[in-house]
């Protein structure tokens, strides 16, 4: 803050109370997440779009930087713990998420891609915060590798897709 020119106290007047923060953090890394993501996924077919998205989210940098990846995966569990009137606003934050990403699964309706998108994304963030939890880089690289292979069979292969792109 001192690099900006602000006091804590000039930082925090610009918020109604810390729930404010925290409300107003985590709506703006998902929307940078959902951001990076898009482009680096521009212009590329649905599967190997996906493929690129799970790849990059189950990376062992994305693990290594829990700062600068999706807040879902960094602060899922305080998530779980906030007050109501707090996890509603942060429910709008996760339903712009899914609105913002839900192009890339697999599905021929929105409300196929978006059921495959409330199906991958918190279990790819869930095996982020266990990979995070272990102390052994190796048990947590074989757990992302796992990890990517399964979800990519799952949601990339048309042939075997959960979710298929036609029916349903």
């Amino acid at each position: 803050m001192q690099a900006a020119g602000m006091t804590h106290g000039g930082f925090y007047k610009h918020f109604a109370d810390k729930d404010q923060l925290l409300h107003e953090a985590i709506k703006k890394a998902l929307a940078d997440v959902s951001a990076q993501i898009a482009k680096l996924t521009e212009g590329m077919r649905r599967p190997m779009a996906l493929k690129r998205v799970i790849d990059f989210y189950l990376s062992e940098d994305h693990m290594r930087h829990p700062n600068l990846g999706c807040a879902l995966a960094a602060l899922g569990t305080e998530m779980a713990r906030m007050e109501p009137r707090m996890k509603k606003e942060v429910s709008k934050a996760l339903d712009a998420y899914a609105e913002r990403l839900s192009f890339l699964m697999p599905g021929q309706i929105p409300a196929q891609q978006q059921r495959a998108f409330l199906v991958l994304f918190p279990s790819m963030a869930g095996c982020i915060m266990t990979a995070r939890a272990h102390s052994s880089r190796q048990r947590q690289g074989q757990l992302l590798a796992a990890a990517r292979v399964f979800f990519t069979q799952a949601f990339c292969n048309e042939a075997t897709s959960a979710f298929p792109e036609a029916g349903q």
